[in-house]
């Protein structure tokens, strides 16, 4: 048996690759896997992207009152009309482009993983296309449905994608930064005689 790590007095052992916890606790497993894996701030970019796209994805976006109309609700995936209850499922692009790419930033943190740089800035490249796209088809969406509306309530919400956005094009300019440092630190690399 040998010793993997001591953290806090605890040992682990591992036999036949087998990991034992002497104390059974989670938190601490995590904090042996994150000593020995390398994080880079481009991850916390993107998991910051993913928890905000995911929380604009579940939230209502625009409320459009009008004069002679019932209420209209836009959210990511359907329209609501009050005070009738009905919905159409019209807006669903908004809801799958804002899936797809929370997927795509999810990827992306996996790759990172494993220092594949030519794919994490291809992946955050598409993700920021996807953005644009998704606020391109909000306008879309706003435009024709404005028609003769008395009043148009924007929720905080709306912003979330653009946050995720932004996040994507710091992550991105972090894996840049990080593929020159490395590969500067492996020019610098000379083998001695």
């Amino acid at each position: 048996m040998k010793t993997l790590a001591q953290s806090n007095g605890i040992l682990r052992y591992a036999q036949n690759d087998k990991l034992f916890l002497l104390n059974g606790q989670l938190i601490e497993y995590l904090y042996v896997i994150l000593l020995y894996m390398k994080f880079y701030i481009h991850h916390l970019y993107m998991l910051l992207a993913v928890v905000a796209l995911i929380v604009g994805m579940c939230n209502p976006l625009i409320t459009f009152f009008y004069e002679d109309m019932p209420t209209v609700e836009m959210t990511n995936f359907v329209f609501r009309h009050w005070p009738e209850g009905t919905t159409s499922a019209a807006p669903c692009a908004l809801g799958i482009l804002l899936i797809v790419s929370a997927l795509v930033s999810a990827f992306t943190m996996f790759v990172s993983l494993f220092q594949n740089f030519a794919l994490q800035k291809r992946c955050a490249i598409f993700n920021s296309c996807l953005l644009a796209g998704y606020y391109i088809l909000l306008l879309v969406f706003v435009l024709i449905l404005r028609g003769d509306t008395r009043f148009v309530s924007m929720n905080w919400q709306m912003c979330l994608p653009l946050v995720s956005l932004i996040l994507t094009v710091m992550s991105l300019h972090s894996i840049r930064m990080t593929e020159a440092r490395m590969l500067a630190r492996a020019n610098n690399f000379r083998l001695r005689d």
